[in-house]
C-alpha cells in the first residue's frame, strides 16, 4: 500500500518531513526538508524514498555502468512501535538528520561495470602524456578507512618506489594495528601478490622448448572436451584426451611457482622425498600444535601487557579476551606460531638454521641430521606443523632389519621410547581414571616449572598429567574424525588407538609407547611442557613392515589444504570465460593466447582455496609455509634426457627401435 495512505493510528506520513525527530503522538520521524518529486511506494512498515531532487530515475542513471556516488535523501512513515524497524533503517534515518542540521548524511556508492587496475602506474608508459602522481591509487580508494587522507597507498608515486611486499610487510607491522585487522586488506593484498606470480609464471612456462608443439595441440580444446573430462574425474577415471592431459600439465606447472597453491605443495614432496634418498628415511614424524588461543607470549603478540618474568595467571585477561585478542589479529597468531616453532627446533631440538649454515647440537632426540616441516591450517583458522626429523647415525634400512633380530639394539630402541614417547601417566588407566584427574581448561596459559625450583621433578610429573588431561585425550565426534567405511562410522585417526602393557618394538619394526587408554594421543614430554600444547610423535625404525608408513607420512606431510574440487569442471567454468573475454588488442599469436589461457585457468583455480587468515598473513610476512634445514635446486628431467641424447645419441636410436 502506499506510505501517504496509511491509517493515522498506526503511522504519519507526509511529503514534508516533519522537523523533529519525535512526533507529538509518539511517532518516529526524520527531521529535514521537502526534496520534491513523488514518493515511492513501499510496503507496510518500511521507508518511503523519494526520487532526488526531482532528477530522473535511479534505474535510468545507471544504464552507462560508470561509477557514482549518489547523496540519500529519505522521507516517509514507519511503525510507531517500531516493530518493523531494522538497523540498518533507523540508520538511514539518523544520517537523514544529519544532512537536515548542515552536516555530511549517507551515500549510495554504485560499483562500475569494469574492474579496476591493481597495477601501479608507470611513469615510463604514460603513452597519454598523463602524469604519473594524478593516477589514481587502488588501495587509496578500496579502503578509505586505512588510508584517510587519501594517500600513503601500496605503490602509490612517490620519489622513491617501495617495493610491493615490502610495503605490505610495514602496513602489518603498524603501531595502531589497523591493517592487520582489516577483514579483507590482507586477502587482497595476497590475492594481488598471486595473480602477478600467476602472470609471471605463465610467461615462463611459454617460453619453454616444447610449448609451442603443446600449444597446437591444446588449440584442440572445447568446453565439450571438459564436460566429458568432469565426467571421468567424477568416476575416478583418469583423463583419457591427450589435449586435456596437457593442458592440466601446464596448469601445474604454471600453478606450482605461486605462493600457497596446491600445486606449490606438492613440490615440496618432491623435497622430502630427495632428501630422504641423500639421508636415508626420516626417523621421527611429528605433529605440532601450538595453542595460540591460551599462550601468554600469543597474548603479548596481540598487544597485552604481561610480565613473563613474574607470570600470574590471575592478573591476565579472561579466556574470552584472550580468544577475542587472537581472532581479532590474526597476525599475532601467525607471529606466535612461528616464533614458537622456531623457538622448539632450536632449543629442543638443538638445530640452529642460519642463511650460511646448519648447526646441529645435541638436543631432547640426540643429534639431528635435517629436518622437514609443513605448515597447515585447521578448520578454525589455527596453523600447526607436520615435521620429518631425520637422526644422526640411524642405520639404513637394510642394517635396520638386521639389527632388530638382536636384544641389544631393540633395548635401546625401546629406552629412546621411554624417555621420548609416552601414551600413559599415572591415571590414564581408563576412561574412567581419566575423568577422576584433574582438569584445567586454561592450562596452557600458564609458564613451565622453573628448573631452579626445589621441587622441580614433582612439578614436572604433575604438569605432565594435568597437561596431558586436556591436550591429549581424543574424542571421535561426527564431522571432526568419524566418517562413514563401509557402512559403519570409523575414526580417521585410527582411534580407540593400538595399547600396550609396555614400551615394546618387535623383529619386523612396529613399535610403540605403553598406553592403557585407547584415546590417548602420544606425546613428547619435552615439547608437552615446554609448549603446554598438543602435539603427536611417532617413531618410525623404517623396518620392513613400516616402509609403507614412511611413504604415507612423507605424503601426509605436503597435502593440499581445503576441499577436494572438480578441476576439470573449474577449467571449464574458466575456459568458457577465456572465449567470452578474447584480447585481441594484444594477442596476436599462439604462444600470448595460450599465455593467458594458462593465466585465467590458474587464477579460476586459486580462487578455490581456503587460507585461514593466519596463512595468509605468513605468506605476506615471507614467514612462508615450510620449515627446513637444506635448500634445494630443482632438476629438470628433460634436460638431463636431452644431455643423455647427446653424450649417447644410440640411446634415441633404440627408442625408437622399441616404438
Amino acid at each position: 500500500m502506499d506510505a501517504l495512505d496509511e491509517e493515522p493510528h498506526t503511522s504519519r506520513g507526509s511529503s514534508e518531513v516533519s522537523d523533529k525527530v519525535v512526533g507529538e503522538d509518539g511517532c518516529l520521524e526524520a527531521e529535514g526538508q521537502d526534496a520534491g518529486g513523488d514518493v515511492v511506494k513501499e510496503s507496510e512498515g518500511k521507508l518511503a524514498m523519494r526520487e532526488l531532487n526531482g532528477a530522473q530515475p535511479l534505474t535510468s542513471m545507471i544504464s552507462d555502468g560508470s561509477p557514482d556516488v549518489i547523496p540519500l535523501q529519505v522521507s516517509g512513515s514507519i511503525d510507531c512501535d517500531l516493530s518493523k524497524i531494522t538497523a540498518n533503517e533507523l540508520m538511514a534515518w539518523g544520517l537523514m538528520n544529519m544532512w537536515a542540521r548542515g552536516q555530511e548524511g549517507a551515500y549510495a556508492v554504485r560499483h562500475g561495470g569494469e574492474p579496476v587496475s591493481d597495477f601501479p602506474p608507470r611513469p615510463d608508459n604514460q603513452s597519454d602524456g598523463s602524469d604519473a602522481s594524478t593516477q589514481p591509487n587502488f588501495f587509496e580508494k578500496a579502503f578509505p578507512c586505512l588510508f584517510p587522507y587519501g594517500f600513503g597507498g601500496i605503490e602509490a608515486h612517490r620519489p622513491v618506489e617501495v617495493d610491493f611486499r615490502d610495503h605490505i610487510k610495514w602496513t602489518l607491522q603498524y603501531f595502531d594495528r589497523r591493517f592487520r585487522k582489516h577483514e579483507t586488506f590482507p586477502f587482497v593484498c595476497f590475492g594481488i601478490s598471486q595473480r602477478r606470480q600467476a602472470l609471471t609464471s605463465a610467461r615462463v612456462q611459454m617460453q619453454r622448448k616444447t610449448f609451442e608443439r603443446d600449444a597446437r595441440l591444446m588449440s584442440t580444446v572445447t568446453v565439450a572436451k571438459l564436460e566429458a573430462a568432469k565426467q571421468e574425474e567424477e568416476k575416478g577415471l583418469p583423463i583419457s584426451d591427450p589435449a586435456i592431459r596437457t593442458l592440466k600439465s601446464h596448469i601445474h606447472a604454471t600453478a606450482s611457482r605461486i605462493q600457497g597453491s596446491d600445486q606449490a605443495r606438492y613440490r615440496l614432496r618432491s623435497e622430502i622425498w630427495s632428501t630422504s634418498a641423500v639421508l636415508g628415511p626420516p626417523s621421527l614424524w611429528i605433529t605440532i600444535n601450538p595453542s595460540d588461543l591460551h599462550d601468554p607470549i600469543a597474548q603479548v603478540f596481540a598487544g597485552e601487557e604481561i610480565n613473563m618474568d613474574e607470570f600470574m595467571s590471575r592478573l591476565g585477561p579472561d579466556k574470552d579476551h584472550r580468544a577475542k585478542n587472537i581472532a581479532d589479529d590474526p597476525y599475532a597468531a601467525a607471529k606466535f606460531f612461528h616464533f614458537m616453532i622456531a623457538t622448539i627446533l632450536e632449543t629442543l631440538l638443538g638445530v640452529k638454521v642460519t642463511p650460511a649454515q646448519v648447526k646441529s647440537g645435541v638436543g631432547v632426540f640426540g643429534r639431528v641430521t635435517a629436518y622437514f616441516g609443513v605448515v597447515e591450517s585447521q578448520g578454525r583458522g589455527t596453523l600447526h606443523l607436520h615435521l620429518l626429523v631425520w637422526l644422526k647415525h640411524v642405520p639404513s634400512s637394510d642394517e635396520m632389519s638386521a639389527l632388530l633380530k638382536t636384544e641389544e639394539f631393540r633395548a635401546r630402541i625401546i629406552a629412546f621410547i621411554r624417555a621420548n614417547i609416552h601414551a600413559y601417566a599415572p591415571g590414564f588407566e581408563d576412561g574412567e581414571s581419566v575423568k577422576n584427574l584433574p582438569h584445567d581448561n586454561e592450562v596452557s596459559y600458564s609458564r613451565p616449572p622453573a628448573p631452579g625450583s626445589t621441587d622441580y621433578n614433582t612439578q614436572l610429573t604433575s604438569s605432565e598429567v594435568l597437561i596431558a588431561r586436556m591436550e591429549q585425550l581424543h574424542t571421535c565426534k561426527p564431522r571432526r574424525c568419524l566418517v562413514f567405511k563401509k557402512g559403519q562410522l570409523v575414526c580417521k585417526r585410527r582411534a580407540p588407538f593400538q595399547l600396550s602393557e609396555d614400551d615394546f618394538v618387535t623383529e619386523s619394526g612396529l613399535c610403540g609407547p605403553k598406553r592403557l587408554y585407547g584415546f590417548v594421543n602420544a606425546w613428547c614430554p619435552a615439547i608437552l611442557l615446554n609448549a603446554r600444547c598438543n602435539n603427536d610423535i611417532k617413531f618410525l625404525t623404517n623396518g620392513g613392515d613400516t616402509k609403507n608408513i614412511t611413504f604415507y607420512v612423507t605424503s601426509y606431510a605436503a597435502k593440499k589444504q581445503g576441499k577436494n574440487h572438480n578441476m576439470s569442471a573449474i577449467m571449464a567454468q574458466g575456459f568458457a570465460y577465456h572465449l567470452d573475454h578474447p584480447k585481441p588488442a594484444y594477442v596476436d599469436d599462439l604462444r600470448d593466447q595460450h599465455r593467458l589461457l594458462l593465466f585465467r585457468l590458474v587464477h579460476t583455480i586459486n580462487r578455490e582455496q581456503e587460507l585461514a587468515a593466519p596463512m595468509v598473513m605468513s605468506y605476506l610476512m615471507g614467514w612462508g609455509d615450510v620449515f627446513r634445514t637444506h635448500t634445494y635446486t630443482p632438476i629438470y628431467w628433460s634436460s638431463v634426457v636431452g644431455a643423455l641424447y647427446k653424450i649417447f645419441p644410440e640411446l634415441r636410436i633404440s627408442k625408437y627401435a622399441r616404438l
